[in-house]
């Protein structure tokens, strides 16, 4: 009997402690934010940042992108000023074409869908993309928003494994918050 009751505390704290691992790996996640521009989103790990420089014919154009990748999985959240101009010259649809073409060479891979969406009432476009599997690595599957607001270009993105990916997807993109 004596024995029965420690194996139940032993089992019973295992259970607690699977518990709480499993719970641990779930609010590993952390919010990164950006006050100018204003952006929120959450994060597996701490982004790095990256800054580019393009030569347009609008000008140098400065993008920075804060970059997570876990060997597997990657998230990115890129922010570009646009100059003031680019919006009237171009427009709104001719940049996002831009973007979804740049990122779509980036990482070689074929638009499943390219759909309008809105967040916080900033009006944007959702690409779904499908991406090269490396070898040895699992299926993978790509999903950007972009949203223009000012003068600020936002594209969150996100390639993560087939199979079970589509869950931290959507934590990904549901905590993004921008500014109108």
């Amino acid at each position: 009997m004596r024995k029965q009751g420690t194996f139940m505390r032993v089992i019973t704290l295992a259970t607690f402690v699977a518990c709480g691992i499993a719970g641990a790996s779930a609010s590993e996640w952390k919010k990164f934010t950006l006050a100018t521009p204003y952006l929120a989103i959450e994060v597996p790990d701490t982004p790095k940042k990256i800054v580019r420089h393009t030569a347009s014919f609008l000008g140098d154009i400065a993008t920075e992108e804060y970059l997570v990748n876990d060997g597997s999985d990657a998230y990115s959240v890129e922010v570009t000023e646009l100059p003031g101009f680019a919006l009237i010259f171009a427009g709104p649809d001719t940049l996002y074409e831009h973007t979804k073409g740049a990122l779509l060479k980036k990482t070689l891979s074929r638009v499943i869908s390219f759909t309008d969406i809105t967040l916080n009432g900033v009006k944007g476009k959702r690409l779904v993309y499908d991406t090269p599997t490396k070898p040895g690595h699992a299926e993978m599957q790509g999903e950007a928003r972009m949203f223009l607001s000012g003068d600020w270009l936002y594209v969150a993105d996100a390639v993560v494994e087939m199979k079970g990916g589509d869950k931290k997807q959507e934590r990904f993109f549901s905590s993004l918050a921008i500014k109108k």
